[in-house]
């Protein structure tokens, strides 16, 4: 059941009927050609094939690829474009940090017409990357899975299920700096526990206490790969009377900031970060460990007549970071990267590039669930002393910043990670229909310009519309996970440990 299933999610290639092409033509922009819209995109060496579809009033094409090397990829059919996995890799190896120029001959009623475009070939991306897949409700996880997606031949596999084993709502999998060998996820409801994976142990870990009743959340590995950082809250979701396309909304509670040493078993915080006068969540480190960015938002008063929606409105998060010893393992000053009163948005989601030169956020109006608001946008800080493309000084913001403008869409971009070599961003978006989260990649090059973004390639591209699930919480890894469905299951009947002690340290 598990092959059939995970065959089943890259490989089906139904029929496509003219409706079907209708509905990619909705999906795309009135002028396009072709879906997914891969046309003068910028691509990884070691991607999988770019296989699409050619729309209406289109029918028969011939198509040629080529480039500076010495291989020509030439097709031709009806409607549908795929490409020979063994000569796509070997044209775009010919081809690394340079052009690739494609011919589109598409019959019309009408006639001939002739179109023309380039893919930029760059750097080799992480192989592989994460997500859960989740009905686009959020609120049902019987049917929820994991699964690992191989960029370079668009094939998967399940590294949790539900419906095969009934062991709760597995959740925020999150891997050390894209290294698969050390990974740490949740699971709720049944045989619950924060599960830590490295090379040495698997540990199932109870990290709630009277102190920190939430246990961790939202985690983050410090690049020791020891530490792990968790902001813990209590989510509190409730439903839009009226806001039907927001639908639902999510804001925090007893959010505090706590690190968990996987190796000694203790919990330690700061004063400043677990106090009730702020709310703490999404910690993110810096490459070199020693900045812990952290989204922090003051508890907002609350009539005691107001509704939901308006307290929520009412919650913005600011971007701080917290200077951090790994060898005395104590916190130092506090400071403000993004001011949302200032800025005038709420901050989810930091994410450095590996080079530390880039900070991509997430800002929205308010509260801390992005996914459900389609003003959500992407935005990059310029953290190095070298001229970025675009970028300026606004208030509110302590670097330079920038909209990124060809990654941003009229609906929600959401949760993004960089690759491990930092050229790659990868993000959700529901750019498409508004309703499917989709991840999307974009090329960010030494001046922070984002290149045009390209979806997740499928062996049939029409697989997008008869998959009815949202691609949630992407995680790359630069190497294949070492854990499985059927290791799941048996990592929840390991014994949950606690930790030994907990440690609040004041600040001087």
């Amino acid at each position: 059941m598990a092959v059939a299933m995970a065959v089943g999610f890259v490989a089906c290639s139904p029929r496509v009927r003219e409706s079907d092409l209708a509905q990619m033509r909705y999906l795309s922009a009135p002028e396009a050609y072709l879906y997914p819209d891969y046309a003068d995109c910028t691509i990884p060496v070691n991607i999988a094939p770019l296989n699409f579809y050619i729309l209406p009033p289109h029918s028969r094409y011939e198509l040629k690829a080529y480039g500076s090397g010495p291989d020509t990829l030439r097709l031709k059919g009806r409607h549908r474009v795929r490409f020979s996995p063994k000569a796509w890799h070997r044209l775009l190896a010919q081809n690394l940090h340079d052009t690739l120029r494609v011919q589109l001959s598409l019959q019309t009623q009408e006639g001939v017409q002739r179109h023309a475009f380039t893919w930029q070939v760059q750097d080799s991306i992480d192989p592989y990357f994460s997500c859960r897949l989740i009905e686009p409700s959020y609120q049902t996880s019987s049917v929820l899975q994991t699964i690992e997606y191989n960029l370079q031949d668009a094939t998967s596999r399940f590294l949790f299920d539900n419906r095969l084993q009934d062991i709760g709502c597995e959740n925020c999998h999150t891997y050390a700096q894209s290294n698969g060998d050390y990974i740490v996820y949740h699971v709720r409801f049944d045989h619950t526990g924060t599960f830590i994976i490295t090379p040495e142990q698997t540990l199932r870990v109870d990290l709630k206490s009277q102190r920190f009743p939430q246990g961790g959340v939202y985690p983050a590995w410090h690049p020791n790969k020891e530490l792990i950082a968790f902001g813990t809250a209590s989510a509190y979701p409730f439903v839009h009377a009226q806001d039907i396309v927001r639908r639902t909304e999510v804001y925090d509670s007893f959010g505090d900031l706590i690190l968990y040493d996987a190796v000694r078993n203790y919990i330690f915080s700061d004063e400043r970060l677990c106090d009730s006068l702020n709310e703490e969540t999404f910690p993110y480190w810096s490459p070199d460990g020693q900045w812990l960015y952290v989204c922090q938002s003051p508890n907002p008063p609350r009539d005691a007549e107001e509704d939901d929606v308006d307290f929520s409105k009412k919650i913005r998060y600011n971007l701080i970071r917290v200077a951090f010893n790994d060898s005395t393992r104590t916190f130092g000053r506090i400071d403000t990267v993004i001011n949302a009163a200032v800025a005038g948005y709420t901050v989810s989601f930091p994410r450095l590039s590996p080079d530390g030169c880039f900070l991509a956020v997430c800002l929205s109006d308010h509260g801390t669930f992005p996914i459900r608001h389609p003003e959500s946008d992407l935005y990059l800080l310029n953290l190095s002393d070298s001229e970025g493309e675009g970028f300026e000084r606004k208030p509110g913001f302590l670097y330079p910043v920038k909209k990124m403008e060809n990654v941003n869409s009229p609906y929600t971009e959401s949760y993004h990670t960089f690759s491990s070599k930092g050229s790659w961003l990868m993000y959700s978006t529901k750019r498409e229909d508004n309703l499917y989260s989709r991840p999307y990649f974009t090329y960010i090059d030494s001046l922070g310009v984002s290149h045009k973004p390209f979806l997740l390639p499928q062996k049939d591209p029409a697989f997008y519309l008869s998959f009815f699930r949202s691609f949630n919480v992407p995680e790359f890894s630069n190497r294949p996970i070492r854990t499985s469905a059927a290791e799941a299951k048996r990592f929840s009947r390991m014994e949950r440990i606690r930790p030994d002690s907990i440690v609040i340290l004041k600040y001087p």
